[in-house]
């Protein structure tokens, strides 16, 4: 066995090395993590999507009849040129909010085969940009029906619903999107001293 400065000395480097092989491992994975979240679109967004009215569907429906209309929904916004679907208010958009329940469930004297065959929806739209509304800004409302077998047909009318508060409240998003430029300030008179 060494003298006892020569171990300590072996185990100093010891420690020095496992220090130095944990902090390049550290600093590895760091790396790995920041690379990992430059290489992924952020929420989802491709080329051009900028250019697309941010929707936001926000579903409320435990029914099947519901959920499958509100999922078809958000599928036809996703494949859609004219906007794309937001899992939360951003920048500035339309907001469409479900609320569905099952039309016949529980209901006294029905039969229980008409259970999951059709939805009550009610739907809110509003407008919203965060950083220039005190929050969302209610548009439209309407309370309907959807049977099992016209989800695809309802949604596509919901959609068609939302091109048409995108036209009507087209110059207020072009003004969010462009702010007015602050005017230039008025020029002063300077007196001029009459002698």
């Amino acid at each position: 066995m060494g003298t006892p400065g020569t171990s300590l000395h072996l185990e100093s480097n010891q420690n020095l090395n496992s220090k130095i092989a944990l902090s390049t491992k550290f600093a590895f994975s760091i790396a790995l993590l920041v690379l990992s979240i430059i290489a992924l679109p952020r929420e989802g967004r491709s080329a051009g999507d900028e250019s697309r009215l941010s929707v936001f569907a926000d579903c409320h429906c435990s029914d099947p009849v519901g959920l499958d209309f509100c999922n078809d929904f958000k599928s036809k916004v996703k494949d859609s040129t004219s906007y794309r679907l937001v899992e939360h208010p951003d920048a500035y958009g339309i907001g469409v909010h479900f609320w569905c329940l099952d039309l016949w469930n529980g209901l006294p004297g029905i039969d229980k085969e008409l259970t999951g065959t059709m939805s009550a929806v009610s739907v809110a739209f509003t407008i919203y940009a965060p950083d220039q509304l005190p929050g969302e800004v209610y548009e439209d409302s309407s309370v309907f029906r959807v049977g099992k077998d016209a989800a695809n047909e309802m949604s596509g009318r919901i959609l068609t619903a939302v091109r048409q508060l995108a036209t009507a409240n087209k110059s207020a998003f072009d003004k969010i999107r462009n702010p007015p430029k602050a005017a230039a300030p008025m020029p002063t008179a300077t007196p001029l001293v009459i002698q």
